[in-house]
């Protein structure tokens, strides 16, 4: 038998691959033609825990109705968020389908001030600066001393450098530690001038030593067991001693 004889079969077989990656490239052509024709956004949802308004918060992101869902760049828009609202805590933008982009934004508030040229800055729990305040609005807070910045930019960490970059993360930590024991309402100032030491001044009687920069919280924890040992009228000093140590020194 010739086995030259032509076999339709064979052929297919021999032809068929070519067909499969160009049928992939029309399957992905028509996904991005859909996507691009029926995801588009319509609505615009601000899940918002801020002293920001909605339009404000929307604007600033960049998004706007008609875009594409898909090519909504989520990072680049928080990013433009937290540059043109400096109150901004955290941002997180998320797709719905069909044609929703959800916004959560939850505002920083803030937790202490600090003096640079005469002015009062506000600074967040984390040490970041929120912007020029007046002098009564600040003085409901602690005063944060003995930090050298080189630049402040509202919604940025303060440009430190040297002894001041260990000073600005010992500020963050005390304040969400006192913060987080319900302390902070009581502090007068934050001194950071030796920040392997640094003092606060409590309820306008005690300066508080908190030794080292570690276990800020667990500090924090037993300062608050600490002063409920303490008369009401009592003043003097307190000094982190190590372990689960305060020690009180009267005046």
């Amino acid at each position: 038998m010739d086995e030259s004889v032509f076999n339709p079969q064979s052929k297919l077989k021999r032809t068929g691959p070519l067909y499969g990656p160009l049928a992939l490239v029309l399957i992905f052509l028509v996904v991005v033609l859909a996507m691009s024709l029926f995801f588009r956004v319509s609505e615009i949802e601000v899940v918002n825990a801020s002293d920001y308004t909605d339009s404000e918060i929307i604007t600033a992101s960049g998004i706007e109705k008609g875009v594409n869902l898909f090519f909504v760049d989520r990072f680049s828009a928080a990013s433009m968020i937290f540059a043109d609202l400096p109150y901004m805590d955290t941002v997180s933008i998320r797709r719905q389908l069909p044609n929703r982009i959800i916004i959560q934004a939850e505002g920083s508030a803030p937790a202490a001030y600090m003096m640079l040229d005469g002015e009062y800055w506000f600074l967040d729990r984390n040490g970041r600066a929120l912007g020029v305040t007046t002098a009564l609005k600040a003085e409901t807070y602690p005063e944060i001393r003995s930090l050298q910045t080189i630049t402040v930019i509202p919604g940025e960490d303060p440009v430190v450098e040297g002894e001041n970059i260990e000073r600005l993360k010992y500020a963050g930590d005390l304040l969400n530690a006192l913060g987080g024991q319900g302390l902070i309402g009581k502090v007068s100032w934050i001194d950071l001038k030796d920040p392997a030491n640094p003092s606060i001044y409590y309820d306008g009687r005690l300066t508080v030593y908190f030794g080292e920069r570690e276990n800020t919280p667990f500090k924090a924890a037993l300062l608050e067991d600490a002063l409920t040992k303490l008369a009401a009228d009592d003043s003097g000093s307190l000094a982190y001693g190590g372990g689960s140590a305060w020690t009180f020194s009267p005046d």
